[in-house]
Order: C-alpha cells, then sequence, then structure tokens
C-alpha cells in the first residue's frame, strides 16, 4: 500500500488485506454507471468515510448487495423443492434450540418426505 493511500482498515489492521479491499472497491467504482455510489466510494477511497459507514447506504446496498441478492433468488429458484428445505434446515437438526440458541434453528425441522413438523 502506498503511504499516502488512506488505510481502508477493514481486516484488523492487515495491510495486504486491506489493500485487497481498496482495489475491489477501486474495481466496483469503475463498473458502476451510479453517480452516487461512486461518489461514496470516492469518500471511503479518500478516507473520508468509513466502509461500515458506506456500507449502511442505499447507493452501497443498491449497488453490491442487490445484485447479490438477485443472484441467490435465481439460484433459488432454479433449485428442486427438496433441494430448497435441505437449505433451510441443517442436517440432523432437531428443530429445538441447541445450546440456548433462540435463533433459525428454533424452527421446526421438516422431514423430505411429508413436509410436517418433526415432534
Amino acid at each position: 500500500m502506498a503511504e499516502h493511500d488512506p488505510m481502508t482498515d477493514v481486516a484488523c489492521a492487515e495491510p495486504a488485506l486491506s489493500d485487497e479491499v481498496r482495489e475491489a472497491l477501486t474495481l466496483l467504482r469503475e463498473r458502476s454507471d451510479d453517480n452516487e455510489f461512486c461518489g461514496l466510494v470516492d469518500e471511503v477511497l479518500a478516507g473520508r468515510c468509513s466502509l461500515v459507514d458506506a456500507s449502511g447506504t442505499a447507493a452501497f446496498a443498491a449497488a453490491v448487495f442487490a445484485p447479490i441478492a438477485q443472484e441467490f433468488g435465481a439460484d433459488v429458484e432454479r433449485m428442486a423443492r427438496d433441494e430448497k428445505l435441505g437449505a433451510a434446515v441443517p442436517a440432523g437438526s432437531s428443530g429445538g434450540p441447541c445450546g440456548g440458541c433462540t435463533s433459525i434453528c428454533a424452527a421446526p425441522c421438516l422431514t423430505r418426505a411429508s413436509d410436517q413438523p418433526v415432534q
């Protein structure tokens, strides 16, 4: 990383990884036709805005997260029904909370054959 470049530190002070982030942001900026997003990336690369702050903006979401969500949605559409069920419920899940967890693993586990909750 050049000495005059502000540090885009998202890698716990690992300069090599921060350089990769800067390169990725530069590539995204070069390939974007969204002026708001390009300006936001310029602010991050200049050190006037943190990447964490930038990632919470609508411009960043539209340019970075929306295409990822669209690709994921297309992948899900191509999946067979059983594959979708398998992706939604981890293999071997009892459907009960694990270790005090109240998250997704607390949802009822569906069997693939009957699609009825496991009791």
